[in-house]
This record gives structure tokens, C-alpha cells and sequence, in this order.
């Protein structure tokens, strides 16, 4: 019983069902003959009514049950009943022989087939019965019992006679468990037989499967050395290509030093005015050649992974204005008019890095600047989503009324060194960097970069960036409160839609009441019939009626309001020219200005907040605010006129050194405020004698590297080697005020 219990149910149920069917269709051969005998003693004794009778209901009784249950074994305790039965009926039919009881016995080892011992039971109960009954009944005078032909039937004897009955059936029955057992542990083992086999044949796969996975693993690690060789081999290409990166750059701004420094100490000096034409086209192309360095450098650091971005709060309408006012002087000279605007919903002070935000838009400003002859620029800011973590995506729109771009040219657009037109006698220049070094920024910076264009109408650049508002204080930008002015009266003139409608929203955001105007004409209709204007804002540039003449009409029949000219030339205007105008301004618009200007306009007994005096670049006046002792550690020639030159200007008497050495002895024999080391220089370099300075000099000078390297880890060596700051060449003039100004506490402490 046990090892039954360890055969799986599906392989039972498929044993006993093939024990059942085997066993079926044997019994059914016996069966039939076993009536076919009856049949056969009929005819010797003439008994046929017993073997029709007794056989065909034995048959019946057999069949019909089998065909009523089939799911039931029932049938086979009803056939071990029908052989008892069979013995019965041939001992009846004979007369008693003895002979006819061995059928008892045959039909006991029939059952053994179906391999259940207790199949022995209804049969053994038959011939009990049959033996007992029959028996004491011929024994007590009835005659045609015909239970045995003896004269007598004792006790003893039938006693005898079952026992040896139940011996037989008892040897049947174990015979049948036995045979039963012996197959389930066939079965056993030859499952047990087939789990060696899976299992043998799964070792041996498994051993495949390894041999197959050393000579992968084999493979791999070839793989992997020939992939750690390539990684150096791209490691040292990169190294080298950052060294010749540094090296061109070095050798390249060391004279663009001398060129742009010059020219500015020239334009310093009384020119004439061919003579300042020429000094600004030097300091010109000398700063579009950095910026095609710089373009280089950023691209090659970011293509390095090596680009890493700021994270720190900025106003963001101070970083347009600042980009739009790069561009101001250049879209005076070609007639352009640039806007922006930022949506209401859009926080001013954002999380970021300024300088590079800043980049993309030059970027993007500039290059629809160079394709646009005519018409605007326009930037707009809106808030796209709110993520559920606070994180704001902002999206930029560059739109500008150029050339437009083909549509079969726009996959061209993002590609290094790839412009839309390649030809050699093509238009428009640049170096291709611009929108492949803007797109990679955006991306850095959590957003995509796209771009709708058609012919002769314009194009549209736009990109998003991941931000959020900003939280820190930083120094205001410059508001003007506009409550008191709150439903005030504002005429806006101008025939350039895309201005309307900033002017038109901006005014409503400040509760002012904006008038729209398309052209001289229109104001002067507006005003013959609405005479309550509070004030009236023009553009000077518009067909038919510019600003000046319009500005003349109203003086002569409304001399009480005040106006405002914006000016997208850049012309001087002369004293009687300013006369009817209550400000000039020049486009593009900073919110601010026009914000105090229209405030000085609808206020003009207030006297407007004075204007910080904006420094001359060069004067003695500086040194005069800042006194430093200063020291210079250069071994270029050119480039100690230029630093020399400039702090003359600023009213210095700096001493100059021709290399490291040099500076460390100066350095020890007189107290420096400050020391501007240059970086490469024969017998010690700048980091060398920056690092014996700081092990040696008792008063120890702020040093400030001066350097014509621009790679990203030149700040962080000069840092390493002690040095407190880093300009990187050519030197600009705001650059180093503003550090003299940041480290003079510094010098003043020590």
C-alpha cells in the first residue's frame, strides 16, 4: 500500500484502467464459453431450460450492469457472483459430479487478472451457500438436489470440503495482491528508471551546456579584452584629442589676447571715425573667431560626457533680456524688431544653468538673425506641464519672418558641422556647431529640440526644458509698481502685430487699458474720437506716418499727453528732435525700463529713481576704489603689453616677471596683494611656482590664473594647485574688474 501511495495519480489511474480493459475482454471469451458449456450438458442430460435459463440471466445480470455503471466496478463483483453461479448450474446439470466444482476453482483464478483479492469474496459466499444449502437439503431426503452423487453428506466432510474452498480462494487472492504489488513496483521502477534516464540524459546536456558556456565565457572574455582594449584605445584618442584641443586653443588665444586686447585699448583712444570702423571690425571678427573656438570646445566636451550643468536660481526675463540684448545693435543696423514674451503662469525665477540657457538662445536668436532679412524675432516662454513632483516644463519659441527652411533640408538642421546649404559658394557661413551644440544642451537639460519651417515664411525653433521655480533670494530684478496707474489709457502705434499684441497683454497684465493702433492714420482716428488717451506709445519705423510725424500731429491738437517713441534704428536723435517725445527707447524692450518709463510719462511732476553712472571701462578712477599691489607672471610678449596696457588704464603700476621662477622670487623679496600667473611659461610653469609660493611666502597674495587653456579640468588644476581664481584668455576687460572687485576684501583681510 505504501508504494502505491508513491505512484503518481495519472499513472495509477493508466495501470488500473489497462488492468480493467485487459481483463474485460478476457472475461468476455470465458463468459461465453462458460454458456456454451452449459449448453453442452444440456444435451447429455437434457437440462436445457437450466442453461438457457440460469446462463442467459447470469449473462443478463453481468452485462447489464457493466453497461448501466460504467464508471463502477460493481460489474466485477457481480461476474465473480455469475462464475459461482456457472459452478452451480454444471453441477446441477451433471448430477452431482465432483468434477463440477473445480469450475469454482477456474473461475477464482480467472479473477486474479483484475489483480483485487476481494473479488474472491462474493464468489467464496456462492459456494458456501451453494454447498451448505444443496448439501443439507439432498442429505434430508430431497432427490433431485443432485448436490453429489454419494449416497451421503456428512458434517466433516463439508467442513473439509470449505475449508479446502477457502484455501484455494485465500491462494487466489494473494495471488491477485501479489500480482498487484508486483506490477505497482514495476511501475515504480520504471518511473524510477525513466527519472534516471531524464536525469542521465540531462547530465549530459548539462555537460553540453557547460562545455557550451566555457567556450561562450571564452568567447566573452576575448570579447571583453579586445572591448578593453578599444575603451583604452578611445581613452588615449580622447586624451589626445583633448590635448590638441587645449594646445590649438592656447595657441590660438594667446594672439587673439593681443588682438582683441589692443583693439579694445585702441578704441580706448580719440579715433577717427574710419579709424574706430576699422578697431570694431578687429574686435568683431577676433571675438566670432573665439566664439567658433568656443562652439569647438563645447562640442567636443559635450560629445566626451565631460559637459556638466549648473544647478543654481536665475531670473529668467534678466537671462532673455540679456540674449536679446546681444543682439540689439546688430537688428538696429538691419532694421529688425526683436520681442519676447513670457506667459503669466511662467515663475521668473527658475532653477538652472543660466550660462547654458542662455547659449541655446543665442544660438537660436542668432542663426534667425542671420537667415532674416526683414520683419522680427520674437521669443516666447509658456509653462507646458506641471509634473506631479513640482518639476516644471518650460518651452521656448524662436519665430522669426526669414528665408524659411525646405522641407527636404530640416534632418539636416541638428547635424555636426552640417548646414542646409553645403555648397562653397553658399550665403550664409558658420561652422555648423550652433543647433548640434543646442540640441545636445537640451537635452542635458531634460528636454527635446524641434523646429517647423516653410519657404519665404519664417521658421519656428522650439525646445523645452525640466526646471523648477526657484526658492533662493537673489539680487530683484528691477519691478516698478503699477497699481495707482491701474485703468489708465494706453494708444499703442505700431504697424508689427507680433509688438501689438506683447504690448496689448503686458499693459493688461498691469489693469492698464491698451488702445490698439496699426499706423499713423489709425492713432489719429482713434484720438479724434476718443480724446481721454493717457498716453500714447509709437515705433519710429512704419509706412506711410512714421513716429516723428505722427508725434507732431499730436503735439498740435492734444499737447497734454505725453508720448513715448520706441526706436529699432538706433539713430542719435538731436535735442529738438527729443522735444515732443517724453522718453525714446530703444528695442528690444526690458520690461522694467518701459515699466519706469511709462510711470515717469502718467507722473511727470515725480521725479524718476536716478540711474546707477555706468563706469567707464577704463579709468583711474578704479584703482583709486580697489588699491592692489600686483604682480604678473607672463612670458609672452604681446600678451604683457595687453595686460600692462590695461592696468595702466585702470591706474595700476603692476611689476611684470617672464616666467615661474621668477615670481616666486619676486614674491618672496615683496608683499603682493595679488598675482596674475599665467599658466604655461618656461623653467616653472604657473602651477609649479603657484604651489612653492604657497609652501614659501609668509603674506600670501591672492593668484589668479591667467591662462589660454579651455578645457573642463584647467579651472579645477589651477584650483588644485592653490590658485584662488582663473580668467581664461583673451582676457576681458568686465572679467577682470569684477575679480579685482571680488578678491579685494579678501587682499584688505589678510
Amino acid at each position: 500500500m505504501n508504494n502505491q501511495l508513491n505512484i503518481p495519480t495519472n499513472q495509477a489511474h493508466a495501470f488500473q484502467f489497462e488492468v480493467k480493459e485487459r481483463s474485460d475482454k478476457l472475461m468476455d471469451y470465458f463468459l461465453i464459453s462458460y454458456f456454451l458449456v452449459g449448453l453442452a450438458f444440456a444435451g447429455f442430460y437434457g437440462t436445457w431450460l437450466i442453461a438457457f435459463g440460469v446462463g442467459g440471466l447470469s449473462l443478463l445480470a453481468y452485462y447489464s450492469v457493466k453497461i448501466a455503471l460504467p464508471d463502477s466496478s460493481l460489474y466485477q463483483y457481480v461476474l465473480s457472483t455469475v462464475l459461482g453461479v456457472f459452478m452451480a448450474q454444471f453441477i446441477y446439470q451433471m448430477h452431482g459430479q465432483f468434477e463440477m466444482h473445480f469450475f469454482a476453482f477456474i473461475g477464482s483464478a480467472l479473477l486474479i487478472t483484475y489483480q483485487k483479492w476481494k473479488l474472491q469474496i462474493p464468489m467464496m459466499i456462492v459456494v458456501v451457500i451453494h454447498h451448505a444449502s444443496l448439501g443439507y437439503l439432498q442429505d434430508i431426503g430431497f432427490s433431485k438436489v443432485y448436490f453429489t452423487q454419494l449416497d451421503y453428506f456428512n458434517l466433516q466432510a463439508f467442513i473439509t470440503h470449505i475449508f479446502l474452498s477457502a484455501v484455494i480462494f485465500f491462494i487466489c487472492g494473494l495471488w491477485a495482491y501479489q500480482l498487484k504489488k508486483y506490477n505497482e513496483k514495476q511501475i515504480l521502477q520504471a518511473l524510477q528508471m525513466a527519472e534516471l534516464q531524464k536525469e542521465a540524459q540531462l547530465s549530459i546536456e548539462r555537460k553540453l551546456n557547460e562545455e557550451a558556456l566555457e567556450n561562450s565565457n571564452q568567447q566573452l572574455r576575448k570579447s571583453n579584452a579586445e572591448l578593453e582594449k578599444a575603451r583604452e584605445d578611445a581613452d588615449q584618442a580622447n586624451k589626445a584629442k583633448s590635448i590638441f584641443l587645449a594646445t590649438m586653443s592656447h595657441e590660438i588665444r594667446t594672439p587673439m589676447n593681443g588682438v582683441i586686447g589692443m583693439s579694445a585699448l585702441l578704441g580706448e583712444t580719440a579715433l577717427t571715425e574710419e579709424q574706430r570702423m576699422f578697431t570694431e571690425t578687429i574686435t568683431t571678427c577676433g571675438e566670432t573667431l573665439i566664439n567658433v573656438i568656443n562652439d569647438i570646445l563645447d562640442f567636443s566636451k559635450i560629445e566626451s560626457g565631460n559637459l556638466e550643468l549648473e544647478s543654481e536660481d536665475f531670473d529668467l526675463r534678466q537671462c532673455i533680456e540679456d540674449v536679446l540684448d546681444i543682439f540689439g545693435t546688430k537688428a538696429t543696423h538691419i532694421g529688425l524688431d526683436l520681442v519676447y514674451q513670457i506667459a503669466d503662469n511662467v515663475p521668473l525665477q527658475i532653477v538652472g544653468d543660466n550660462l547654458r540657457l542662455r547659449q541655446v538662445l543665442i544660438n537660436l536668436v542668432g542663426n534667425s538673425m542671420k537667415f532674416t532679412e526683414r520683419g522680427e524675432v520674437c521669443i516666447f516662454v509658456n509653462l507646458q506641464k506641471t509634473r506631479s513632483d513640482g518639476t516644471l516644463q518650460l518651452r521656448f519659441d524662436v519665430r522669426d519672418t526669414g528665408i524659411g527652411i525646405p522641407e527636404d533640408k530640416l534632418n539636416r538642421l541638428f547635424i555636426a558641422f552640417s548646414q542646409v546649404d553645403s555648397s562653397t559658394t553658399r550665403k550664409y557661413g558658420g561652422t555648423g556647431l550652433g543647433l548640434a551644440i543646442s540640441e545636445k544642451l537640451v537635452r542635458l537639460m531634460g528636454g527635446e529640440i524641434s523646429v517647423k519651417s516653410q519657404p519665404d515664411q519664417g521658421s519656428t525653433f522650439s525646445f523645452t526644458v525640466c526646471t523648477n521655480a526657484g526658492v533662493k533670494v537673489i539680487e530683484p530684478y528691477i519691478y516698478y509698481n503699477m497699481d495707482d496707474q491701474a485703468g489708465k489709457k494706453i494708444l499703442v502705434v505700431d504697424d508689427n502685430a507680433t509688438n501689438r499684441d506683447i504690448l496689448r497683454r503686458q499693459f493688461e497684465y498691469w489693469k492698464l487699458q491698451p488702445v490698439m493702433a496699426s499706423s499713423g492714420e489709425e492713432a489719429l482716428a482713434i484720438l479724434s474720437n476718443n480724446g481721454t488717451v493717457d498716453l500714447v506709445i509709437t515705433d519710429m519705423q512704419m509706412p506711410g506716418m512714421d513716429g516723428m510725424m505722427l508725434a507732431a500731429l499730436i503735439r498740435e491738437q492734444y499737447a497734454h499727453i505725453p508720448i513715448i517713441l520706441l526706436s529699432s534704428i538706433g539713430e542719435e536723435f538731436k535735442s529738438d528732435q527729443r522735444g515732443p517725445f517724453a522718453s525714446i527707447m530703444t528695442k528690444p524692450i526690458k520690461q522694467h525700463i518701459l515699466s519706469k518709463q511709462i510711470l515717469n510719462a502718467l507722473q511727470p511732476h515725480t521725479s524718476p529713481p536716478e540711474e546707477p553712472v555706468i563706469r567707464k571701462k577704463l579709468s583711474t578712477d578704479f584703482c583709486e576704489k580697489f588699491p592692489l599691489s600686483i604682480l604678473i607672471a607672463e612670458d609672452n610678449l604681446m600678451n604683457q603689453h595687453v595686460i600692462m596696457h590695461i592696468l595702466h588704464k585702470m591706474g595700476y603700476e603692476p611689476e611684470l616677471v617672464k616666467n615661474g621662477k621668477e615670481a616666486v622670487e619676486a614674491a618672496n623679496n615683496k608683499d603682493y596683494d595679488m598675482i596674475l600667473m599665467d599658466m604655461r611659461m618656461p623653467v616653472m610653469d604657473g602651477v609649479e611656482a603657484t604651489q612653492v609660493i604657497r609652501q614659501t611666502v609668509v603674506k600670501q597674495p591672492v593668484i589668479i590664473a591667467l591662462t589660454a587653456n579651455a578645457m573642463a579640468d584647467d579651472e579645477e588644476a589651477c584650483l588644485k594647485a592653490g590658485m584662488d581664481d582663473y580668467i581664461a584668455k583673451p582676457v576681458k576687460l568686465e572679467e577682470l574688474m569684477s575679480k579685482f572687485e571680488k578678491w579685494y576684501t579678501t587682499v584688505r583681510l589678510v
